[in-house]
This record gives structure tokens, sequence and C-alpha cells, in this order.
């Protein structure tokens, strides 16, 4: 019946008629509210340029203007399905053929900004145009146009993407709607104005105190790339990207920060060409904007976005300033590197709906790494790779996992796609592609697919179809698919054979993983582009096959004899985990210096994972992650690290167990840490803060407690005796955290204090991650007041909740005040955070949990649109903790408490 409804409802709006109709009844709210689209608007109309008319002071608290917008309809129509969400419509005029500059009605139907202009007739297909004219407030939490005041000055900034637009325009906020703009902003004379192209010329208004800056036409573009920026910018002119043999012409190359920042600009600024240049030989296509923009926002409520020839980032991450550590650098050069990425995979090609996300995310990620490595080999960027992969595995070992190509249905679920199965599994399976058929075949066929697609769009299939034809590999877009198109990853189980007087061979089968109490059931299949290492004596060889059936053998040809131990996932560069009989885990822990750093990550993470499965002794992991606490790279260090770090809640709570397993964290990662400590090289440095903030949190490392809290205490300006350690911007988050968890109200005070003084945005993170750190039930009270208090922004917010969530000693209070004052908590994030705040439970592991948050969403889920994949996967990872306690718990202390100091070990007499 509702099918039936809705088909008439749109037989009424679309039918032709012969001629001018006279006007007609309106269709109802209900109507409306039935027929309208809940996620793709319908096929039939489309834009063809938008002309943009603002007027934008970031000193009110409102803007406004006209949006003009050419259209393209296939059919005669009364009306049009549009976005639009908090706008107050002043007027909407149409023209076409067969009306002239009439009026037409505005009306919002979903919350989600679908909107539906109806027109006074209807008109003919062929062409139309519609003007807006309205005014809508400047948003208070980082959606849309918002606004944000640093140093008395004010800034507004346009966050676009996914489907923020909707918020500060009229228009056809998706991605497969990609038309030209001229966009034209009326601004204070002193502020500057910037967008996606390059100004084009400025007016002097007869209005006192304002001028008009008109910009040049864009490229086609879909909404979610427009950039706008109004406010008293510091503008950095860098060097110009110098013309080179894929690129004729120079770009014109500019940062611009809040007032007083320019000068830590710079270095990004030097770090463009050499990116921009390398994706341009690779892919032989040119930059393709007039201009290149860095911009440093204030306030931005991801980390950077790849508006097009305006690149925009949170200034934390762009920013590189005297006091900047090693790792800070790395951070930048991976997100500037990333967001460039964007300017081919995503901006010139788009995907043309957000199931195809991977598309410009998953190759953007990727593409981080291989221009990295080409500036810096020694850097270990690749190393960065394969631990993003590590972090996708861990999000895909639950049955509540998308798929990297997720049907996305409605707009609510939108935002669900930017996880890491789009960003760092859609990495993992372009890295895995391009190791087992060779970049001198995959990689040409990227610039092809850009050429064949430039300033259109391509979704999956159209993205297969071209990397089938140029490389004629037709395995390559198999073993693409299988992994994109279903959620999951592949354990494989390798049995090593070896039998007198024939050759040794690997029996292999695959299967998805599932970790103890993982409500999976179906079996799946992949084709696995499989690669492992057979090694005996010095001898490594490298063996491959397509794996897509559930189980084969494989032989191990090259060997004349029997291996000394088996790798099965070559260089690390394989999605997938895998399991051993212990036999031959105990080798390949013997033989752990063998490995490549690489391999050594994944070997530590399919241990961990065979662990939390049940299928792996507890000794056999930790001598595999022991092993890896010696290695050279920091990298492998960290994969150790989060071993002992996921092991922790298991031993919380009980004195001798907490009290060995803090011994043994200090036995193992002490010597590497002496080994680090003192050198001047960025990978050491690194190692040394990691290092240090572990033993010093986790570890509860008094030395190193008192040496943080020293530092941290100087540096929010308490007294302290003697010197202190210095502290680069990699240390502020481990020494304010230690300084307040060993200071109190009295530290928190002078920390909070000293915001005022110190003018730097790393430091203002810092602060709030280390009020989240909290371990005093008394402070809680103080800390979620502040938090409501508005005096901190709407990031920092959710992150000190998100700390108290996680840690043991606030936790239960804080997740009872979250569940009294949810409502008022959701209006003090970010926008596009209340999906997201189910996760804020995830640490949780208790059945009371798993009821408490499921009737938390039921009464409130209305404020948190989309929460429901974030709902679903945090109750599942409570349902695995409970069942990894209930399984492995009692033998996880009872390790640990073997490691204790004889003061805090149990007795044992009785």
């Amino acid at each position: 019946m509702f099918r039936c409804f809705v088909l008439s409802l749109a037989l009424a709006f679309a039918l032709a008629s012969c001629g001018p109709t006279p006007r007609k009844k309106e269709p109802g709210l209900a109507e409306l509210y039935e027929a309208a689209p809940r996620g793709p608007l319908p096929g039939g109309v489309r834009p063809t340029a938008y002309e943009m008319d603002l007027t934008i002071d970031p000193r009110k608290e409102r803007f406004g203007g006209t949006v003009t917008i050419d259209l393209e309809f296939d059919k005669p129509a009364d009306g049009v399905w549009l976005h639009g969400q908090g706008l107050e419509i002043r007027d909407v005029r149409v023209t076409s053929e067969l009306l002239e500059d009439e009026s037409a009605t505005w009306r919002d139907v979903l919350n989600s900004g679908v909107a539906w202009i109806n027109f006074p007739r209807r008109v003919s297909s062929g062409s139309a145009e519609v003007s807006i004219r309205y005014t809508a407030p400047f948003d208070a939490n980082l959606a849309g146009l918002f606004k944000v005041e640093e140093q008395g000055n004010a800034y507004a900034l346009a966050k676009s993407e996914s489907i923020q637009a909707r918020r500060f325009m009229p228009g056809f906020d998706e991605p497969r709607f990609k038309a030209p703009f001229d966009i034209t902003l009326t601004v204070p004379e002193d502020a500057m104005a910037i967008s996606n192209t390059p100004v084009e010329r400025v007016e002097t208004l007869e209005e006192e105190g304002l001028t008009r800056v008109v910009f040049e036409t864009t490229r086609p573009l879909p909404t979610y790339l427009l950039s706008l920026g109004v406010g008293p910018f510091d503008e950095v002119e860098g060097p110009a990207l110098s013309p080179n043999e894929v690129r004729a012409t120079p770009v014109p190359l500019t940062g611009y920060t809040r007032q007083g920042k320019g000068s830590e600009i710079s270095y990004a600024l030097m770090m463009t060409e050499p990116m921009v240049s390398f994706f341009e030989r690779q892919l032989g296509v040119p930059y393709p904007y007039e201009k290149l923009d860095i911009i440093a926002a204030p306030q931005w409520p991801s980390g950077a976005t790849e508006l097009a020839a305006a690149i925009t980032y949170r200034e934390s991450r762009i920013l590189y300033g005297a006091n900047s550590g090693p790792a800070a650098r790395r951070s930048l050069l991976n997100i500037h590197s990333h967001e460039l990425a964007h300017m081919w995979f995503g901006d010139l090609v788009t995907p043309p709906w957000w199931d195809d996300l991977w598309l410009k995310e998953g190759f953007a990620s990727w593409a981080t790494g291989i221009v990295l490595a080409d500036m810096e080999p020694e850097g270990g960027y690749e190393l960065d790779a394969v631990a993003d992969s590590i972090s996708a595995m861990a999000l895909d070992s639950l049955a509540s996992a998308r798929a990297v190509r997720e049907p996305i249905t409605m707009n609510e679920d939108i935002r669900n796609a930017y996880d890491s199965i789009t960003y760092d599994k859609g990495l993992a399976v372009i890295a895995m592609v391009d190791s087992y058929f060779g970049a001198e075949t995959f990689r040409p066929a990227l610039g092809r697919y850009i050429e064949r697609f430039e300033d259109s769009v391509a979704d999956s299939p159209q993205f297969f179809e071209v990397i089938a034809e140029e490389t004629g590999e037709p395995d390559l877009t198999t073993a693409f698919r299988s992994f994109v198109e279903q959620s999951g990853l592949p354990v494989i189980d390798a049995g090593l054979q070896c039998r007198e007087g024939r050759t040794p061979e690997v029996t292999l089968s695959q299967s998805r993983y599932q970790p103890l109490g993982s409500p999976i059931e179906e079996s799946r299949r992949w084709t696995v582009p499989f690669c492992m290492i057979a090694a005996s004596g010095e001898r490594r060889e490298r063996v491959c096959t397509m794996m897509s059936e559930p189980e084969l053998t494989l032989p191990l040809e090259a060997l004349d004899s029997c291996p000394d131990w088996v790798m099965p996932n070559a260089g690390g560069a394989g999605y997938w985990r895998f399991t051993m009989p212990e036999a031959q885990w105990a080798l390949l822990a013997v033989n752990f210096a063998s490995l490549e750093p690489g391999e050594a990550m994944v070997a530590i993470d399919s241990a961990r994972a065979s662990f939390e499965a049940g299928q792996l002794s507890l000794p056999l992991l930790m001598a595999i992650t022991n092993a890896g606490t010696r290695h050279e790279e920091r990298q492998v260090i960290e994969e150790a690290v989060r071993t002992y770090a996921g092991l922790y809640q298991a031993v919380a709570d009980e004195e001798a167990a907490r009290a060995g397993f803090e011994s043994e964290v200090s036995r193992v990662f002490r010597p590497r840490l002496a080994a680090a400590a003192g050198s001047g090289r960025d990978r050491d440095r690194i190692i040394t803060s990691r290092l240090e903030g572990f033993l010093a949190r986790t570890g509860n490392d008094q030395t190193l407690r008192e040496d943080f809290a020293r530092a941290a205490n100087a540096y929010v300006g308490r007294p302290v005796e003697g010197d202190v350690r210095p502290l680069t911007s990699d240390d502020f988050a481990t020494a304010l955290a230690i300084g307040f968890q060993e200071g109190g109200e009295p530290f928190l005070n002078a920390m909070l204090a000293s915001l005022s003084d110190i003018d730097d945005p790393t430091y203002e993170q810092a602060v709030a991650y280390a009020i989240g750190q909290n371990r005093d039930p008394e402070l809680l009270p103080i800390i979620l007041d502040l938090t409501m208090s508005g005096k901190l922004g709407t990031r920092e917010t959710y992150t000190i909740m998100a700390g108290q969530m996680r840690q043991k000693p606030t936790q239960a209070a804080a997740w009872r005040w979250l569940q009294s004052n949810y409502p008022e908590f959701v209006t003090r994030i970010p926008g596009q955070r209340p999906r997201s705040t189910p996760r804020l439970a995830s640490d949780l592991c208790s059945p009371a949990a798993i009821d408490e948050l499921e009737a938390l969403f039921e009464t409130h889920g209305d404020l948190a649109p989309g929460y429901e994949r974030a709902l679903a996967e945090a109750r599942e990872s409570i349902e695995l903790c409970i069942a990894l306690e209930k399984e492995r718990g009692a033998e996880i202390r009872t390790y640990f408490a073997g490691f204790a100091p004889s003061e805090t070990a149990p007795d044992s007499s009785n």
C-alpha cells in the first residue's frame, strides 16, 4: 500500500502535460514526508551550475544571501527535491521556458536536510533556474558554516563534508552532482575571504566597512568540497609549485592561519611541492586546480578536509613550531600527503555515492605511505601502513563490522562510513594488491582511471573495469572485490608438513576470524593473494598463490628440506591473520629476529588474535610479544605495547596481578628505552617518548611519573625546585596527564589558567586529554561541570568524557552521569559526533552495561541520528570483553601475579 501511494505521488509530481498548466494544489507535508528520499535524491534532474552570493561577517550571529541553481530536467516536473538544513528561506524564484521569475514554495521535509521546492506550475523538460534567498545562524558545533573566536578575533569557516554543505546553502548535497560554482562573498573590509578559486576582483561597496570579493569560476565540484573562509587570517606566500614534465604552468601556493601563527605554516608549505610532484609523476596527471591553499583553521571537527584547492586542517595538525617534536612532524607529513592525494582521488574523480567512499579515502590513505617512503626512504612509513592495517583488523573482527563497500540507504548512516574500515582496510587491501601484482602493473592503471573520469564521478564497478582493462589481470579485480564487498577478515591456518623423501608443503585453510564470544556464524570465502616465507638458515623463500578455495596444499618446491620456520604473511603485506600449531609459533618466537619489520608486526597481532580466539597459550603470546620489544623499529615495539595494554584491564583491579604486570612491563621495556634514550635520531626520540609514556601511565613507573609531574608543574607555572626535563609537543599529553593525576585540583586550576598564556593548539588538545585521564572520583563532578560550562571547545568536551569512560576509578560514575545528562551532553560536542556516542561505553564489561546502553539509546536515539552502527559495535565490544574475561581472565591474572614483587605476591601457603 505504501509503495502504491508513493508511486502515485511521484507520478503526480512528475508527469508531463501539453503546455502551461494552471496553479495546482501544493502537496501537504504528510504527503511529502512519505515521498521524501531518505538516501540518494531521485533521478531526472541535476544541477549544471551554481551562483552563490553570500554576506559573511563572523563578528555577527547570522549570515545570508542568494544561491541560484541552473537545473536540467529530463522530464516535466511539478517541483524538485534538494537539500537545505536549518536555513531560513526568505524567497524562492523559478524561471523556465514556461515560468518567468515566479514565486515557488520551499518545504523542509526531513530532519536530515531533505527539502522540496514546489513550482507554481509544472516546468517542462530542459533547462530551468531556481534562485533561493535565505539567512541562517552560524553553527555553534563546528558543522556547516561555523564561527570561532581566538585571541579576540572571529573567523568563519565552512565544513562541507560529508553532508554539511546543506547547513549553509540550498543545493544538491550529494557527491554525484558536480557542477561549476561562481562564488561571491561580501565580507568586512579588514577580513580576508577564501574559496576554491583565485580572486577575480574585489569591489568596494558604498556600505561602510564591507567589500565584495568575486572568485573565478570553479571546475565542476560536488557541494562537499566547497570552501568558504572569512576572517583576519595571516597570509603566507609559499614557493609556487614549479612546472615539471607533467604540468606546464606554475601553481600559486599560499598558507592561511589565524593571526600570529603565520610563521608556523612555513614547514607545511615547504613540504608541499615534493608531494604534489610525486603524485603528478606517478599518475601522469597534473595537479588539477589553479591554486593551492593550505588553511590552518583555529578549530575544525576532524583532522583535515580536502576542500578542493583550499585544503583545511585543524591547526594543531598542520602548524609546526619551535616546540614541535618529531612525532608531530610525522603526523603533519602524514595528514598533508593524505589531503594532497585527494586532489586526484576524490576531488578530480569523485565517488557518486557514499558507499564508494573507499575510492577516495582508501586510496588517499595508501598514497600517504607511498609518497613519504619516496621522500624519506629510511622513515619507516610503510610500517605505518601495516599498523593501520592491524587497526582495521581489530574493528573488522566484529560481527557488526561494515564492509568497505557497504550499501548506504539513509542520510543518517553516511558518517558511519568514515571509519577504520573505509580508511585503513581500504588502504590495506590496496597495498596487498599492489604488493602481490607489483607496482609496475597496478600503479600505471590508476593514472588511466583518473584520466578517464576527471571532473566526473566513478563507482567501484567502473574502477574495477578500468583496472582490469589496463592491467590485464582478472584475478586482481577478483581479489579486490572479495575483500571490499564483504565484511570481516580471513584467518589462515597454516600447517607445515614435512615427510621423508617428499617436498615439504604447507596446508592452508581459510575461515572468517572470530574471537571468543563472537556471534559470527556464517562462513565466508575470500580470493586471497597469499604470500608466505619459508626459511632454512639464512635462506628465505617467498612462496605465493592465489587462494580462492577454503583449503589448499602449497608445496615448498624451492626447498629441498624442511624449513626451520614459516611466516604465513610475507612482508606483512596481506590483509589476513594467521594461526599455526603451537610448535610452529614457538619456532617463530625463537627466530623472531629474522623477520622483516612488517612481518614482526603482523606476527604479534596474529598471536594476540589467536589468544583472544582461545587458540594460543598466554606464555607463547608473551614470547612473541616480548621478542618484539627488542626490535629496532618503533612500529614493532608499539605492537608489543598494544598487547600489554590490551591485557591490563584483566589485572587492573587485583593488586598482586597488577604489581606483577607493572614489574614485567618494566623488565621487558626498560632495556629498549635505555637503548633509545639520548639518541638524536627522530625514530629513537619517538620510541623514547612512546615508551616513557607507556611505562609512566600504564606501567606506573614512579621515577618517570615524578619526572613528568615536575616538568608539567613547571610548564603550567607552579613552583618546582631544581632542573626539570624539557617538554616538546610529543610529551605534552603524558606530562600533563601525570601532573594532573599527581597534583589534583590545584594542578587542574593552574593548567586551565595556563591556557590564556600558552597559545599552542597542541597544548590545548593535551590539556583536554589530561583532564580526561583523571583517576580521582572526587574530582569527577568538577570535571563534568567544566565540560558543560562551555569554557572548553566541543571537541575537548568529547575528549574528556571519552577519557573518563576509560579510567577504571571514574568509569562507573561517569557512565551514570552520561545516562542522566545525555540530552545536554550531545549539545556540547561537535555536530558530527552524536552518532558515535555509543562507543563511549565500549570499555564497559558487564551484562548490566549492555542493558543500560540499549536503554539509553532507546530513549534518546533521536538525538543521535545514525547511532545504530556505533551501538551495535559497542554492544559487541562489551560482549567480547565479558567472554574474554570469563575464558581467560583468571589465566592472565595468574600469569602476571607470578612476576609480582614478594611484598605484593599472593600468599600461596593456603
